[in-house]
């Protein structure tokens, strides 16, 4: 048994003419705004100052785009990110100023790794075990100063 698996679901239904439902509407608010503001100053230069940006942000609302998105659609996503707390997210470090760390030099290593040495002709595997270990020595080292660090 098949189904037809729907198509182009992000595209809007024209639904009424050439527009959208939601497009209709801010053009339809815009034009009732429009229309109280002629009646109630007719051609005058209070309905020049209002009616006119009124209608021209509604068509801007309603047919303009941003970032490939409607404005409509956008402007409310606009409006939560300026209103709404950022949520920042804190990652607890500990401070570098109280603790104990030293850092390791590659002379240091070289040099502790001289004095383990048995032989002249040791292997590169058992050089890096060597090595391993006393990297995996100093990150304890450094764990137990940051645990030290959190329970002051």
């Amino acid at each position: 048994m098949q189904f037809p698996v729907p198509q182009f679901i992000d595209i809007e239904d024209k639904i009424i003419g050439p527009f959208t439902l939601k497009q209709f509407g801010i053009i339809f608010a815009a034009g009732l705004i429009d229309v109280a503001l002629f009646r109630i100053f007719q051609l005058g230069v209070v309905f020049f100052l209002f009616g006119v940006p009124v209608a021209i942000i509604g068509l801007v609302m309603a047919f303009g785009q941003f970032n490939g998105k409607r404005l409509y659609d956008s402007i409310p996503l606009a409006l939560k990110f300026l209103t709404e707390p950022k949520q920042l997210v804190f990652h607890k470090t500990a401070r570098m100023d109280n603790l104990d760390i030293k850092t390791i030099t590659v002379e240091q290593v070289r040099a502790a790794s001289s004095n383990n040495v048995v032989s002249e002709a040791e292997s590169p595997q058992s050089k890096l075990k060597n090595l391993t270990r006393l990297l995996q020595e100093k990150n304890e080292q450094e764990a137990q100063l940051v645990n030290k660090q959190k329970g002051n």
